[in-house]
C-alpha cells in the first residue's frame, strides 16, 4: 500500500458504497472505487503511521462545510456565563460588547481555538471571520487570530476581515485598518455607513479606497433598514463595478432586502449579479431575511454564516453551519428534494459527491441520502480534513485531537 494514505471504506452516496483514498502529504483524494473491490485493509490499525484505515460502515458522505460569516474573537464559549441586556440602540450595544470582551479572562487567540475546534468537529473546513480592530484595541485581536490561522492552516482555510465594529469613520479607524491589512487581513470590513458612520458615500468610499490600495476584498455589515439599506447596497454595487472588484465584495446581513417589495429587490438583485456582489446571511429568525430564492434565481452569489455564537449579542448558536442551512430550508418552506440539495450551495464550496483531485475533507453521518442529511443535520460521526481524522463522535481521544491540532 502507498505510504501516507488515509483510506475511508464503505462511504455512502448515490445509493452505493465507495472506498476513498487520500494522500495525507497533499490532502488530496487520489482514488475512489466501489467498496469491496480493493484489498482487505482489516489488518491495518490506527497505530500504523503510513496508512490509516477507517471503515465508515455505510455512513453517508457530507461535503466540507463553509461558514462565511463568523467572529472568532467575540464569543464566550468556555467562559463563565454572561447575562445579556436587551438591544436598545447600536451605539449602546457596542459599548456593552466592548465592556464584556474587556472583562474576559482569556485572549482572542484562545477563544478562537475553542470555536475552531468546535467547527472542525462539525465538518466546517472553510471560514471567513471578522476580527475587531479600532484605535483602542489596535491589532491585538487580529495578531492573535493571525497566529491561530497559521496553527490551523492545514485543517481550516481561513479568510480574515479587518472589522471596524465601532464604525470605520465614527471610530476614526482608517489608519488602524491600513495596519491590519499590512499585517495580513484579507478583507476590508465596514458597518452601517448611514446608521453608524452617518455618511453613506464617505464611508463606502473609504472602504473601497482601502480595498484598492491593498488589493483586498470588501465585506460590509449592513443593518440599515428598508430603502436606506437598498440605497447603500446600490452604491456599494456601483463602487464594486468602478473598482473592478467583481466577485470580491459582499454585503452581510442586508435585512433591508426582506423589508421592501419584490419588484425592488428583483431590480437590485440583477444589479448585484451583474456587478458580482455576494450576499451573506446568518438566517435570522427574529427579523426580516433577504429573499434567498429570489436572489439565487437572479444569479446572486449567496452564502450562510453562523455569526453570533454565545456572545454579547445573543446567547444562542453552536457553530454548526449544516444546522444553519437546515434552518434556512425549513424557514423558507423548501421541502422539495431540489431545494434541499440547492441549500448545500449556500453552506459548502464543494460538490455533493467527491472526485479524484478534490481535497480529502468531508464528514460522515447516519442518514438515508443527501436530502435527509440537510433536513436532519445529524451528528457528525467522523470528520476528515485533508485526509486527517479531526473530529466527530467516533474521534478516538482528546489527546489525539490535541496532537493533530498542534
Amino acid at each position: 500500500m502507498e505510504k501516507g494514505l488515509t483510506i475511508v471504506k464503505n462511504v455512502k452516496w448515490s445509493e452505493s458504497l465507495y472506498d476513498i483514498s487520500i494522500d495525507r502529504s497533499t490532502g488530496i483524494i487520489v482514488n475512489i472505487k466501489p467498496a469491496g473491490t480493493g484489498e482487505d485493509f482489516a489488518s491495518v490499525s490506527f497505530d500504523d503511521t503510513s496508512t490509516i484505515v477507517f471503515d465508515a460502515g455505510g455512513l453517508h458522505y457530507v461535503p466540507p462545510m463553509a461558514d462565511m460569516h463568523t467572529h472568532l474573537d467575540k464569543h464566550f464559549l468556555g467562559e463563565p456565563w454572561k447575562s445579556l441586556q436587551p438591544f436598545v440602540t447600536l451605539p449602546r450595544q457596542l459599548e456593552f460588547e466592548k465592556s464584556m470582551l474587556g472583562e474576559l479572562p482569556t485572549g482572542a487567540g484562545e477563544r478562537a481555538k475553542r470555536l475552531l475546534d468546535l467547527m472542525l468537529a462539525q465538518g466546517t473546513t472553510t471560514i471567513r471571520t471578522h476580527v475587531d480592530v479600532d484605535p483602542q484595541i489596535g491589532l491585538s485581536h487580529l495578531e492573535e487570530v493571525l497566529a491561530v490561522r497559521e496553527m490551523y492552516r492545514d485543517r481550516i482555510e481561513m479568510e480574515i476581515v479587518a472589522f471596524p465594529q465601532q464604525g470605520l469613520l465614527r471610530s476614526d479607524s482608517v489608519s488602524v485598518m491600513r495596519q491590519a491589512l499590512r499585517a495580513g487581513a484579507n478583507y476590508v470590513g465596514g458597518v452601517d455607513p448611514a446608521g453608524l458612520d452617518g455618511r453613506v458615500d464617505a464611508s463606502l468610499e473609504a472602504m473601497f479606497e482601502l480595498g484598492t490600495e491593498f488589493s483586498a476584498g470588501i465585506d460590509l455589515h449592513l443593518h440599515d433598514p428598508s430603502h436606506l439599506g437598498l440605497y447603500t447596497i446600490s452604491c456599494f454595487a456601483n463602487l464594486t463595478e468602478q473598482a473592478g472588484m467583481s466577485g470580491r465584495t459582499a454585503v452581510s446581513h442586508a435585512y433591508c432586502l426582506g423589508q421592501v417589495g419584490e419588484a425592488e429587490v428583483r431590480s437590485l438583485a440583477e444589479k448585484l449579479s451583474a456587478t458580482g456582489v455576494a450576499i451573506m446571511t446568518s438566517v435570522p429568525i427574529d427579523r426580516a431575511m433577504p429573499p434567498i430564492k429570489l436572489l439565487m434565481g437572479a444569479g446572486v452569489s449567496v452564502h450562510i454564516g453562523t455569526d453570533n455564537i454565545l456572545d454579547s449579542w445573543s446567547p444562542f448558536g453552536n457553530g454548526d453551519i449544516l444546522a444553519r442551512g437546515s434552518r434556512l430550508a425549513e424557514a423558507s418552506g423548501w421541502v422539495e428534494d431540489h431545494w434541499l440539495l440547492e441549500t448545500y450551495k449556500l453552506i459548502s464550496k464543494a460538490p455533493l459527491t467527491p472526485k479524484v483531485g478534490d481535497p480529502g475533507s468531508f464528514s460522515l453521518v447516519n442518514a438515508l441520502n443527501a436530502m435527509h442529511v440537510l433536513a436532519a443535520a445529524p451528528p457528525r460521526e467522523a470528520v476528515f480534513s485533508g485526509g486527517v481524522f479531526v473530529g466527530g463522535r467516533a474521534f478516538p481521544t482528546n489527546r489525539q485531537m490535541t496532537t493533530i491540532h498542534s
